[in-house]
């Protein structure tokens, strides 16, 4: 009887133990579980978020002429500048170097404007230059340092110049608010300067 007795103990005791490991593993389950799915709601936000930045700059960049040539100025700046910090750095040329320095405060001073105006306005502009310098970053970086750099530079930053100042002119045509036609009247002279610095580099490198 006594041994039927401790049997019938051991046995619920073995039960107890499994049924409190089984409330435990439920509940790290159940723990795991509510942290996945926060995690997953936390993606799923983020990605929301991405989506709807993404939609903001596409809306900008396919609505009206305004907002189309301030997010493309924006990136051309943002472009301009990353090339003019490259040359400041990696430049020989004395004379390249200053250009570069001396380009680097007018393109930002133009960057602040931009994105005055976009702020002032509601308009959403892209991080960065979008990657647009990456291809002439990389066949500078395949250059020795030294002339044969600088001129790929100076090139590169002759035709970027040629371009902003195409874009520019053909926007005082094209936007609709006279305090954007103000902002690029006020800005062309500049880029033309820098257009004419460059090609009168270019011409130096030529020889």
């Amino acid at each position: 009887m006594k041994q039927t007795t401790l049997h019938i103990l051991l046995v619920a005791a073995m039960l107890s133990v499994t049924a409190c490991n089984d409330v435990q593993k439920n509940g790290a389950n159940d723990a795991a579980d509510s942290v996945m799915a926060k995690v997953d709601t936390l993606a799923a936000d983020i990605k929301e978020g991405a989506n709807k930045v993404a939609d903001k700059v596409n809306n900008a960049i396919n609505g009206n002429p305004d907002s189309n040539f301030v997010v493309k100025a924006a990136l051309d700046n943002s472009k301009e500048l990353r090339l003019l910090e490259a040359g400041a750095s990696n430049g020989t040329d004395k004379e390249l170097k200053a250009h570069a320095k001396m380009m680097i405060t007018d393109h930002k001073k133009l960057a602040a404007n931009v994105k005055a105006y976009a702020t002032k306005k509601g308009y959403v502009l892209p991080e960065g230059d979008n990657g647009k310098a990456d291809d002439e970053l990389a066949t500078l970086s395949k250059k020795t340092k030294g002339k044969e750099w600088d001129k790929e530079w100076t090139d590169a930053l002759t035709s970027g110049h040629k371009d902003a100042v195409d874009m520019f002119e053909k926007a005082q045509n094209d936007v609709k608010d006279q305090e954007l036609k103000d902002m690029i009247t006020a800005t062309l002279p500049t880029l033309r300067s820098h257009l004419d610095m460059m090609k009168g580099l270019q011409n130096k490198m030529g020889k």
